[in-house]
């Protein structure tokens, strides 16, 4: 499923409760710890800790299994981002809706005697405009179509932290860029920064596949023709946040570019009220935009001269209130985020699912690959980087 036909999807969930609060356990056999055989007891090494890499940790240590993960950047998270100390709510500077069935939480920890609770609210905007030349229109009507569910008080980040990173933290390395992969030979040597190496039984690269379109690692020998090209084939384009606090809410609960179904479908770009449905005072403004929506801010050298075009923006829809109201503002570029360099997985160039069956296939049975753009049933979420994580540790660990 592409990013597109999943959106539509979200779009169809409904109208729900205003606020629940779901509880993470369950005596489903479907929630419960994957039941395969384990045939594996070598070293794994995971390149990335993002959703993905966490979650293949996560599972690894859950089976005993020696791992270690090597992280590019100072911190962990990947496309999962935080900011707690501008506003009075947690703001997700990455990925922020959860596009699913809060259920799908207690789903990735799959551990009945995790016993814990996450508010997440209903996201079911209300007052809808579409922005014009000359200002904006009502379109309220679209709240009939739309909803989704969103983390009340705290955030994708959040969750992961708490649930998933916490007893894997030591297992992490951090700053530790992978330059080259070998897998010649019985086992596969990673180097990453500094000439230092690692070795390993099995490797797993989670890693964004934009970094993996820029060669940012090197594989020792090449991969196979039909993986460079399942990788090449993927569109990932630019991504952008942007969040401003103003001293007075003018704006709708969401603003969207273009008619409402190609807005609610491709992720256009879209303002919306960062502080809908949490306990705040603050008024903040969210600005989310990929692609080519993205770009003519993404492209400018400075947050400040992105800021400057937003408020720009919105001066010209909201009759100069923007700039009147201004308090502060955090931009979040991804497509100059060091070893990330946009979004996420967009759309396809061949058919989608032969796709996924090559990237999925592992090489050698020494080089596996996962993470949102590789996940068969939710592409290009969170939910679903960890989910394709699942799918391959599985595969990893009864292969032998």
């Amino acid at each position: 499923m592409n990013r597109s036909e999943f959106i539509k999807k979200c779009a169809a969930l409904g109208i729900g409760l205003p606020v629940a609060s779901f509880l993470l356990q369950s005596c489903d056999d479907d929630i419960t710890s994957p039941d395969f055989q384990v045939n594996f007891s070598g070293k794994v090494v995971i390149i990335g800790a993002g959703a993905a890499g966490m979650m293949a940790g996560y599972l690894l240590h859950r089976h005993n299994i020696d791992f270690e993960i090597l992280e590019a950047a100072p911190i962990i998270g990947g496309r999962i981002k935080r900011i707690k100390d501008f506003a009075d709510f947690p703001i997700d500077l990455g990925a922020e809706w959860i596009h699913d069935n809060p259920d799908i939480l207690a789903r990735l920890i799959r551990d009945p005697e995790v016993k814990a609770s996450v508010d997440v609210i209903t996201y079911n905007p209300q007052t809808i405009h579409r922005a014009k030349e000359d200002g904006t229109s009502k379109i309220n009507w679209a709240s009939s179509f739309y909803s989704e569910y969103k983390f009340k008080s705290t955030t994708w980040f959040g969750f992961f932290e708490k649930y998933i990173a916490n007893d894997i933290m030591d297992k992490i390395t951090l700053d530790a860029p992978v330059t080259e992969i070998d897998y010649n030979n019985d086992k596969v040597i990673v180097k990453h920064s500094g000439g230092m190496t690692k070795e390993a039984d099995k490797v797993l690269v989670t890693i964004p596949v934009k970094r993996l379109q820029d060669e940012a690692i090197a594989f020792t020998p090449d991969l196979p023709t039909e993986k460079t090209d399942a990788i090449n084939s993927i569109e990932m384009g630019d991504g952008l946040k942007v969040f401003i606090e103003f001293k007075e809410r003018f704006y709708p609960d969401v603003l969207l570019f273009g008619n409402f179904i190609e807005a609610v479908t491709s992720d256009s770009k879209t303002y919306y009220d960062a502080a809908f449905g949490k306990d705040a005072t603050k008024n903040v403004l969210g600005l989310f935009a990929i692609n080519e929506n993205a770009a003519p801010f993404t492209g400018l050298d400075s947050d400040q001269e992105i800021v400057d075009a937003v408020l720009a923006e919105l001066d010209d829809l909201f009759e100069g209130k923007a700039t009147k109201n201004y308090v502060k503002h955090v931009v979040q570029n991804w497509s100059k985020e060091p070893h990330i360099g946009g979004s996420y997985s967009y759309t396809f160039e061949n058919n989608t699912e032969e796709t996924m069956d090559t990237l999925l296939k592992p090489v050698n049975d020494k080089v596996y690959f996962a993470g949102e753009a590789m996940s068969k049933y939710a592409q290009a979420t969170v939910h679903g980087a960890a989910l394709s994580s699942y799918e391959v540790v599985e595969k990893m660990l009864s292969s032998g």
